[in-house]
């Protein structure tokens, strides 16, 4: 089955939806194809607790540099939510001895959260497009230069659909696409280098959320904050919302048979609560509500190789990926290609408007 478009985005992540969004709004006409059932890309906010608190299992957070996503969130009317730091932060070294307590800053770099998570900034952008623009559970396989433009293959629910769009907009990590879809021809060299070289942000880790009936930390002084190299988290964070829902987030060490956190679900959850206990005492014991993702086996995220992610780097620009190829036709624009803030944010909206730039400059010469 074919389906006719004049620019077709893949991906609905932040950065695709920025394409999508500018594209309509220039007058383009587009289509979104998207591998998940959602739109949101690595950005996550699930309903935890009995409250069903939003709470972020992917990207969340921005800081004072990201100016794009300050000004994205205002147009779309999502508050932003300056992250809680100042008080005493626990620092556990081994899950049987006390942890240590240690002052964290009062004015670290500031940074900020989005009210109802990050993922609220994808939904407003996805009301903003006709209906049926976005076609969910469409993971492409394969993109072919043609005489007069693209033919894009994907495999849906329906089975094998094709499109034969003008130009296409790649809204997907570089590494995942040069390991899952079939180029023909290929692009450069340089690009397919840069594309399997380039990490991405997120693949590497896991997070996890836990909400409480009050912020018993808050009470006593704390930040909220965890450092650990035992437990299955490594970083937790004050995650309470304006409203005072009671919550915290952190980062996983990823599943593994050599990793501290577990890779059944039970299990993980368990050794969740027994961490929090440690750190906090007999308050954290009775978590009103769990949540985990493991980023590492996200098919949508991270391909079969695996990934080349260090938790602690995010990716460097690397200037190949932001030029077109297939003479206009096919542009890179995953949060990864961005020429500032790579894999954050920030990046993704920098990478989705310079790919709508670049495809509506040339409409007319399709």
């Amino acid at each position: 089955m074919a389906d006719a478009s004049s620019v077709l985005v893949v991906g609905a992540g932040l950065a695709g939806l920025v394409a999508a969004t500018d594209l309509h709004a220039a007058g383009v006409s587009v289509t979104v194809w998207e591998a998940r059932d959602r739109v949101g890309g690595r950005c996550w906010s699930v309903p935890v607790g009995p409250n069903d608190v939003r709470l972020d299992l992917g990207a969340a957070w921005h800081w004072m540099e990201h100016e794009r996503v300050a000004t994205l969130a205002e147009r779309l009317a999502v508050a932003r939510i300056r992250q809680h730091e100042p008080g005493i932060a626990v620092r556990e070294t081994d899950p049987d001895a006390p942890v240590e307590r240690f002052e964290w800053p009062e004015t670290p770099p500031p940074s900020w959260r989005l009210a109802g998570g990050a993922q609220t900034l994808h939904k407003r952008l996805a009301d903003r497009l006709p209906a049926e623009t976005i076609r969910f559970e469409h993971r492409v396989t394969a993109l072919q230069r043609t005489g007069d433009g693209v033919r894009v293959v994907a495999q849906a629910p329906s089975g094998v659909r094709t499109a034969m769009p003008d130009a296409v907009v790649l809204a997907v990590p570089p590494r995942l696409a040069v390991h899952t879809i079939r180029f023909d021809p290929p692009p450069p060299a340089a690009v397919l280098g840069a594309m399997r070289a380039m990490p991405t942000w997120m693949s590497h880790t896991g997070k996890a959320a836990v909400t409480y009936d009050r912020p018993f930390w808050r009470d006593a002084g704390l930040a909220g904050r965890v450092t650990s190299d035992a437990g299955p988290v490594h970083d937790w964070h004050d995650a309470v919302t304006p409203n005072g829902d009671a919550a915290l987030v952190g980062f996983l060490h990823p599943p593994g048979p050599d990793s501290p956190t577990p890779t059944d679900p039970d299990a993980r959850r368990d050794a969740l609560v027994r961490q929090l206990a440690h750190c906090f005492g007999d308050a954290a014991a009775h978590p009103s509500g769990i949540a985990t993702c493991d980023w590492t086996q996200a098919p949508a995220t991270t391909p079969p190789v695996g990934s080349i992610s260090d938790p602690d780097d995010p990716p460097s620009p690397s200037p190949v990926l932001q030029d077109a190829v297939w003479d206009g036709r096919l542009h890179l624009a995953g949060a990864e290609t961005a020429a500032n803030h790579p894999g954050y944010l920030d990046g993704a909206i920098e990478a989705g408007q310079r790919a709508a730039r670049a495809v509506a400059d040339r409409s007319d010469r399709f």
